[in-house]
């Protein structure tokens, strides 16, 4: 007899195994990244075809495979449903999926951190979901951003300069410099000698407020941002993150050519 287990998990995205089959990549609570066939779910009549579409949590029992689980039972938990009706929505919502699919494998993730990083996809789609505008949008996936490389230990040190390691001025009317090459910031004395941009301390300051704080809690800047800042943040946040993995994210391509200096 094949065992049996439940688990939570968010769908991230699914693909054809066969005419009438699919299998379905998600973000387990207790399993991290996994994959599972969905049997069945192409027939007209299949009652678990509108349960394993992209952006969508449920509790599952799967049955253990050789190589792949199976979908018995789905329950849907949240269905995200505003995502899909949205094209800015449906765009970040799969740069989170392509990014939990690049680094929460166990060759990235052997923490097993699980819990909070489904926590944090969850409440990421539930954000973007009742997102207003395409500013929620962005903000939502750059806190993800952040959060996400806090987890895996690959977050930045918004604070202090990697070649003197004194802390960086809070100035606001300053800058600081940030280098591709070593993935950190420099104070304006070391980043004089480095190949590397300058940032104005406001956009540093306000990235590392994010990192401090809870996914769901305001900061004291979070009145104060505006499109062409989080814009800006976002796409150094997809550069940081492009850097640190072989697999680049291609959705936003042409957001990529967009220059983030101050």
């Amino acid at each position: 007899m094949k065992k049996s287990f439940m688990t939570e998990a968010i769908n991230l995205k699914n693909y054809p195994l066969n005419d009438n089959d699919s299998i379905v990549v998600m973000f387990s609570k207790t399993k991290g990244l996994m994959r599972a066939v969905a049997k069945g779910v192409k027939r007209p009549k299949s009652k678990l075809g509108a349960r394993v579409q992209m952006f969508i949590a449920n509790q599952l029992m799967l049955f253990e495979g050789k190589n792949l689980d199976t979908i018995a039972q789905a329950q849907s938990v949240n269905t995200f449903s505003k995502i899909r009706n949205d094209l800015d929505k449906l765009s970040y919502s799969m740069y989170v999926a392509e990014l939990v699919n690049n680094f929460c494998s166990n060759d990235y993730n052997k923490d097993e951190n699980y819990p909070e990083i489904y926590d944090l996809i969850y409440a990421t789609y539930e954000k973007i979901a009742m997102a207003n505008t395409k500013e929620e949008v962005i903000f939502a996936t750059l806190k993800f951003q952040i959060k996400l490389m806090n987890f895996l230990g690959w977050g930045l040190d918004f604070e202090y300069c990697s070649k003197c390691q004194k802390n960086m001025e809070s100035d606001l009317t300053q800058s600081c410099f940030y280098s591709y090459s070593l993935g950190s910031f420099l104070c304006l004395e070391c980043g004089d000698n480095v190949n590397g941009i300058r940032i104005h301390n406001k956009i540093r300051l306000f990235l590392a407020e994010l990192s401090k704080v809870d996914y769901k809690e305001k900061t004291k800047y979070d009145e104060l941002v505006n499109f062409a800042v989080l814009e800006k943040c976002f796409l150094f946040m997809k550069k940081y993150i492009d850097n640190l993995s072989n697999k680049k994210t291609k959705i936003f391509e042409v957001l990529d050519k967009t220059l983030i200096e101050a």
